[in-house]
């Protein structure tokens, strides 16, 4: 049997370390003049971190950043951005925001040059803009950002939302993108990501329409507070959006088909999903990642933390 190659469309860019300390050091004189936190100040510290990283990246990776969401790539790995004096890693998911200026800057200023919204939901992470994606001892036996010892199979984030028609208010939607700074990855954790065009040439024709047709329900992952959501009922796994590309909407714990025949497909879509290629991403301190949460799928294997205050700690935000 002949191999398909993989149809990930995946842009890997490194920062000088030259160009990491100049941004490193503009950024923190700028935002160390205030006290700046994420949820309240999001569009100030956006601002400088989009004007220093204009200023600094060199023209080859600051294109690259800039037309990503216009080219239909699937993801983008910028590596070695400045890392700041860091606090330990807040196991409970919350700490101060104001500590993270020099990051949440970066971060921020990353989804401002992408041409990207931030944005926050209310029913998830108590409604903070940025989630710490982090092993929190509360979260033990279940598939959240905030576990550890619970396999993440291949899924994509909010899948119980309907697609965002263009130029909706992205909360109520699932999010298109889903964006990363690696704050610390001792445990060497990686983040895998794969096409969901890979998945699709894999696909017999009978699967492939069973997933396209409104057989199924997408329930919340265990991230989301489960009082103020609810399940997506009669809906498909695949869709063909306005833009002709494909389009997913799974999770393995939470999506179940509405008859026999319907939950036949999903354990054959299951089966395929066995068999995909895939990216597989160790983040260090200092890389930003982001991927296109409708086109892309992602999962994280169980691991083992180390103790709290070094343990694996990532920092994400939904954009638009």
């Amino acid at each position: 049997m002949t191999s398909v190659p993989s149809l990930l469309q995946f842009t890997r860019c490194r920062v000088e370390d030259s160009v990491r300390d100049l941004l490193g050091k503009e950024i923190s004189a700028r935002v160390a003049e205030t006290d700046l936190e994420s949820d309240l100040d999001d569009a100030i510290l956006a601002g400088i971190g989009a004007h220093a990283l204009r200023r600094h990246l060199p023209g080859d990776i600051l294109h690259r950043v800039q037309v990503f969401t216009a080219t239909g790539s699937h993801a983008l790995l910028l590596s070695n951005l400045p890392a700041q004096q860091f606090p330990p890693t807040p196991v409970s998911g919350f700490g101060d925001e104001a500590e993270l200026a020099v990051t949440n800057a970066i971060h921020l200023g990353l989804i401002r040059l992408l041409e990207c919204t931030p944005f926050a939901v209310r029913f998830e992470n108590d409604g903070r803009l940025i989630r710490n994606v982090v092993p929190n001892p509360a979260a033990s036996g279940t598939t959240s950002s905030w576990g550890a010892d619970s396999e993440f199979f291949w899924h994509t984030d909010n899948p119980h939302q309907p697609f965002a028609p263009p130029g909706s208010d992205p909360r109520l939607y699932t999010p298109p993108y889903l964006t990363f700074y690696a704050v610390r990855n001792e445990e060497r954790v990686p983040t895998e990501v794969a096409a969901l065009d890979d998945v699709v040439v894999r696909l017999d024709a009978r699967t492939r329409l069973g997933l396209m047709a409104p057989d199924f329900v997408v329930g919340a992952p265990d991230s989301n507070d489960g009082e103020a959501t609810r399940s997506l009922s009669g809906a498909p796994v695949l869709e063909t959006g306005p833009d002709g590309r494909h389009r997913a909407r799974y999770d393995r714990g939470t999506t179940s088909g509405r008859t026999p025949e319907a939950q036949k497909t999903l354990d054959d879509w299951s089966a395929v999903l066995g068999t995909i290629p895939a990216a597989e991403l160790v983040l260090d301190t200092g890389d930003f990642l982001i991927f296109d949460n409708y086109r892309v799928l992602h999962r994280r294997k169980a691991f083992t933390p180390r103790p709290a205050t070094t343990a694996r700690w990532l920092r994400r935000c939904y954009a638009s």
